[in-house]
């Protein structure tokens, strides 16, 4: 069940009809245009978690 503190973020992974795994991200409710491809979930998943870390950590320092 989601916190209903603030707008969610989150990374969605799937794969298309070739074969081939994509991400898209959610960023504090915003949605950004989905990348890939990626040969495996895993990299398409850890991808989109580093750029999630990335603009969390950058959110933060934005706030201080």
């Amino acid at each position: 069940m989601a916190d209903d503190k603030g707008p969610v973020s989150k990374v969605v992974v799937e794969k298309r009809i070739d074969g081939k795994y994509f991400y898209s991200l959610t960023f504090r409710g915003v949605t950004y245009p989905v990348k890939g491809p990626f040969g495996t979930p895993m990299e398409a998943a850890a991808n989109g978690q580093a750029v999630l870390k990335k603009l969390e950590e950058r959110a933060g320092s934005a706030g201080t």
